[in-house]
């Protein structure tokens, strides 16, 4: 659910390479490693406002919550949505340590402040890692005068490289000079949201930023999915400095930089060697189109089918056909990257290599889904099921 909703006072760009970066106007970056990763991967990172800033947060479904979900919640309530910094440390999800961890998380939090000079509760501190092991609160302590002093305009790729697990690339999406996104996600990603961060910064003004969050979110967040599996650390975070006026297109502006981290956290999904779109149509709302999307990306046999190269097409129809709600199996017209391989009942084997090729030569695969007559559609990505995702989270701690 939304958390503290503070009112403010087409598709992205292409993303910018290492060093281009650029904030909205009104916030500086930093990040630096601090020990709790292998030496000289940075894992704490430091996104700070000019000055105390509108935010809306949403967070994790699930009912097992990192320290870091039950301490924002409580500073957004207490700041009524007003955020002068957030402190990410990767590595170690402070999750399921009990009080302790909580003492852990508000200690750190208001040395943040204090070294900034604001309330506490206008500090929110995230953790992403490893569950079940107590925070390196020293060594963190340690490094956060270096990470403010180091804090700059040009810090993005800095701060988006601090964040990372078990990510092989940092995740930013620009839309011009209003919007500046950054997520961290590669496993345990789904619609409930994801083992995922995510934060969308802007200058634009919003009366209602909790409702822009909520809208983008399930247009783009819960279209996502990597395994199935829900973090209990999941956050995702407006913050508008608000220093001018939107133009009109804050809605769609904010919808397309979710997106676009949306496509590639799903890209570089752990062991992942393709990106997965997903489009259904035809559908007799957006909420059934999405639903079916959801279903067809979270089937093991789809996204194994899709590891091999191999248009299964009888997988992606018996997936949409299990969704709750009525469909018509009669009526589908399935095609994997153009090549329609099913259609009113019935297969269409001689388009089949047509698809095959598609899956073996492009990044991306596209699966289109007709299941009607009807106007609305959705999109959701995924990727595919390899064996390198068994191998990576069968090693995650040994």
């Amino acid at each position: 659910c939304r958390e503290a909703v503070r009112p403010a006072p087409a598709a992205a760009p292409p993303r910018p390479r290492r060093g281009e970066a650029r904030h909205a106007e009104g916030f500086r970056a930093a990040g630096l490693w601090r020990g709790i990763k292998q030496p000289h991967r940075p894992d704490l990172g430091l996104l700070i406002g000019d000055d105390a800033f509108p935010a809306t947060a949403l967070f994790t479904r699930s009912k097992m919550v990192g320290a870091c979900v039950t301490l924002s919640r409580e500073n957004l309530a207490r700041s009524g949505g007003l955020v002068r910094a957030i402190l990410v440390n990767s590595g170690n999800a402070n999750c399921a340590t009990g009080a302790a961890g909580l003492e852990d998380g508000r200690m750190i939090g208001a040395a943040m402040a204090e070294l900034i000079g604001c309330p506490p509760e206008q500090v929110l501190f995230l953790n992403t890692g490893v569950i079940g092991q107590r925070l390196p609160v020293e060594p963190i302590l340690a490094k956060l005068d270096a990470l403010h002093s180091q804090a700059r305009q040009g810090g993005l790729d800095d701060f988006s490289s601090a964040i990372l697990t078990t990510d092989t690339r940092p995740k930013v999406a620009i839309d011009g000079e209003q919007f500046t996104g950054i997520a961290k996600g590669s496993g345990m990603i789904h619609p409930d949201m994801a083992t995922m961060l995510a934060f969308a910064m802007t200058d634009a003004a919003h009366t209602d930023l909790g409702a822009a969050l909520d809208q983008a979110t399930d247009r783009t967040f819960h279209r996502l999915t990597v395994d199935g599996d829900t973090s209990p650390n999941d956050a995702v975070i407006l913050w508008s400095s608000g220093r001018r006026d939107a133009d009109g297109d804050f809605d769609r502006r904010l919808e397309g930089v979710c997106r676009d981290l949306c496509r590639q956290i799903a890209a570089d999904g752990e062991g992942a060697t393709k990106l997965v779109t997903i489009r259904v149509s035809g559908a007799t709302s957006e909420h059934q189109a999405a639903t079916i999307g959801r279903t067809i990306a979270t089937s093991m046999l789809t996204k194994t089918a899709i590891a091999g190269r191999d248009p299964n097409w009888g997988r992606i129809v018996a997936a949409a056909a299990r969704t709750s709600g009525p469909v018509d199996v009669s009526k589908f017209r399935l095609a994997i990257g153009g090549a329609v391989v099913f259609d009113s009942g019935q297969p269409h084997p001689e388009n089949e290599p047509a698809a095959h090729q598609h899956m073996l030569t492009s990044d991306e695969v596209d699966i289109d889904l007709v299941i009607g007559e009807d106007p609305h559609a959705a999109e959701c990505w995924t990727c595919d099921l390899t064996a390198d995702y068994v191998k990576i989270n069968a090693d995650y701690r040994t």
